[in-house]
């Protein structure tokens, strides 16, 4: 992947980076909105994307908008929306077949962004304000969304655990709000929303392919240049403080397996050595959790340890037995006690880089994940490919490590386990 990653400013407030790689055969160009994740806004902005995506003027029904995609090598327009630390991201995206692929030389790439650009900034309205129909669809699908999540109990203990440990935080917010949030949703919210987007939002635009890209980079700043901004908002993350005393929270629902996580936090400034720490720790198959905690005394059905770098905490989950939870806590922090001693092999050490090793490869083989990778570095201000962050990684010393977890602070302890009346779905 190239190293001459060129991000340059277009309109007021939106930025465009091209990554040109000649391996692919495809084209995908994203266009993220960026606002500080709250709680007043954050489910309208998570319903707006998903509304754009259906039609435009040019294309006022989902059938024409999709026939016209099709007859574009099946080129595709997908909304997202996501989170970055404290900061909630939304947009369109548009894939289609390179130019060069064409049967008769048309200029696929150009034409399926004209279509992204007419959703994004021609929508379908009604009377000033987003359609009634398309808007209660879309809310719809958002709270179907949110209550999926909500019934995964897995996720929802891990919401939870980051609920309580980033209390106060933009980052205790899930990106897409709450069901209670959504309901309120109103086409005049929703299109209000758009309009504070398209006026005050940090925009990346993130473009990837065997493209050189520069024509969309036209088109974008022209479209981009006819818009209205004002104030540009400011999105950033800040590392999380560990609490004076780890806290601890206990639920019960209706569960046959209990769900438990912990959340520890460390302000050291050394991502590698932390990411390395918590893979030798619980990221891995070969991990102290895995070996010990799962396979050696039998106390979880999974545990893993990731650690989250815009806040500066390293989150484990597990799903245990409801007889086990405090057998299976002390272990857990037990085996922790045991990395800050430098209690592990040169192995453990090995098996983690190559993990990290192995994850950073597999960025490079989708142009969503090239596309999802640089849009975090840059949010981060720290510009770098994967190769670069691989090497960082496995310059990694034992030393490093013992640092990175000693540096860590147990800061929150979240329990979800049984009412005594289990269910099967979880």
């Amino acid at each position: 992947m190239s190293n001459n990653i060129n991000r340059t400013e277009i309109a007021k407030g939106v930025f465009f980076t091209a990554i040109c790689d000649k391996r692919f055969k495809m084209n995908k160009i994203t266009v993220n909105f960026m606002a500080q994740l709250d709680e007043k806004t954050v489910a309208l902005n998570a319903v707006v994307p998903g509304i754009l995506s259906k039609s435009s003027r040019t294309y006022p029904t989902f059938k024409e908008l999709n026939n016209k995609l099709s007859a574009l090598y099946a080129a595709r327009l997908s909304d997202t929306v996501g989170k970055l630390g404290d900061t909630q991201y939304m947009g369109l995206s548009v894939t289609s077949v390179d130019d060069a692929y064409a049967l008769d030389g048309e200029k696929i790439t150009e034409e399926a962004l004209d279509i992204m650009l007419d959703c994004l900034f021609n929508p379908v309205v009604e009377n000033g304000v987003f359609p009634e129909k398309t808007t209660a669809l879309e809310k719809q699908m958002l709270i179907d969304d949110i209550q999926a999540e909500l019934n995964d109990k897995r996720s929802y203990a891990v919401h939870k655990g980051a609920e309580m440990a980033f209390r106060g935080e933009p980052a205790s917010l899930s990106q897409d709000g709450t069901v209670e949030l959504a309901e309120k949703i109103t086409p005049k919210d929703a299109y209000d929303a758009y309009e504070n987007m398209l006026a005050h939002c940090p925009v990346e635009i993130i473009c990837v392919g065997c493209n050189d890209f520069e024509s969309a980079k036209n088109k974008l700043a022209k479209a981009f240049g006819e818009v209205e901004r004002g104030e540009i908002f400011l999105c950033r993350s800040d590392i999380s403080k560990a609490k004076e005393a780890a806290e601890e929270q206990t639920d019960k629902l209706s569960v046959t397996q209990s769900k438990m996580v912990l959340v520890m936090k460390s302000d050291l400034d050394n991502p590698s050595a932390i990411r390395i720490m918590s893979k030798v720790y619980g990221g891995t198959t070969t991990s102290k959790l895995f070996l010990n905690v799962r396979e050696k005394l039998s106390l979880c059905y999974y545990c893993w340890a990731r650690y989250n770098e815009k806040k500066g905490a390293m989150l484990i989950d597990c799903g245990i037995e409801n007889s086990n939870i405090e057998k299976a806590k002390a272990e857990i922090i037990a085996q922790f006690e045991d990395m800050k001693k430098g209690n592990f092999t040169d192995d453990d050490v090995m098996f983690a880089k190559l993990n990290a090793q192995n994850t950073m490869k597999t960025i490079g083989d989708s142009l969503s994940a090239i596309a999802g990778w640089y849009l975090s570095a840059i949010y981060m201000n720290d510009i770098k490919t994967p190769e670069e962050v691989m090497e960082q990684d496995m310059a990694v010393t034992r030393e490093q490590i013992i640092e990175a977890a000693n540096s860590m602070k147990l800061d929150t302890v979240y329990i979800l386990t049984s009412n005594g009346e289990g269910e099967a779905n979880e």
